[in-house]
């Protein structure tokens, strides 16, 4: 994994920075729903999480691309998933509804769709 991180691809591969993809890391690792398996440390289930998400490709190619096998990254897909939704509050806000952006205000295209929102 250290490859990656601290490499100049870690952006292509992982949609994301060094410093930003190890503190997601620090933060995941603190829910203790993900945890290091056997041959799979967090970071490297993370970086697959974020792989199949932002590329948006299938288990096999992640498979293929990690060495592991598809039962595997399954389930770290989905651990990591689940902790990521334990940030629901910190990481996503919703909008209060009273105010409509500007660009969706004055976009004949989109108005239409949240005028009565």
């Amino acid at each position: 994994m250290e490859y990656l991180v601290h490499s100049e691809q870690s952006r292509d591969i992982i949609c994301m920075g060094p410093d930003a993809f190890i503190k997601l890391c620090e933060q995941i690792r603190a829910t203790g729903l993900v945890k290091d398996a056997y041959r799979s440390t967090v970071e490297e289930q993370v970086a697959k999480f974020l792989h199949i998400i932002g590329h948006y490709v299938k288990n096999r190619s992640v498979s293929f691309f990690f060495h592991r096998s598809r039962e595997t990254v399954s389930p770290h897909f989905h651990n990591v998933l689940t902790a990521i939704l334990r940030f629901e509050g910190e990481f996503l806000i919703r909008p209060n509804g009273t105010v409509v952006e500007p660009h969706i205000l004055k976009n004949s295209r989109f108005f239409p769709y949240f005028k009565v929102c």
